[in-house]
């Protein structure tokens, strides 16, 4: 009897628990402050370990702004600009714009980087 009620319990347990949450979106702005603001935590305090998903997040962020930094033609930082200083630039922009987290988050980096480093005409 023990056994067929921990088989019950089993095959009961699934369909009782809560639904899952939805997958969260992470070509958009709201992901990308996460994972700008895990970046800016390992710069701050090299001692801090990250567990694998906020390693994720960091490398997300930082690859990101990496990315769009290099490719466009219209972002132009000086060569003493450090990668640290374009991902606090990107994260102090979401901070201060959160009616456009909705966006994706390579449009919020270029805005971003690109209204702090214009290129000289």
């Amino acid at each position: 009897m023990r056994i067929v009620c921990v088989c019950l319990m089993l095959l009961v347990a699934p369909f009782g628990s809560t639904p899952a949450a939805p997958a969260e979106d992470v070509t958009r702005g709201n992901w990308l402050l996460g994972s700008c603001q895990a970046a800016v935590k390992t710069f701050d305090d090299p001692s801090y370990h990250e567990d694998l998903y906020e390693a994720y997040r960091d490398g997300y962020c930082r690859g990101l702004v990496m990315g769009v930094s290099a490719a466009s033609p219209l972002i132009c930082p000086d060569d003493n600009v450090i990668h640290s200083q374009q991902v606090r630039v990107v994260l102090k922009y979401m901070q201060d714009h959160p009616e456009d987290l909705h966006l994706e988050g390579t449009q919020l980096v270029y805005e971003a980087l690109k209204k702090a480093f214009p290129c000289k005409r």
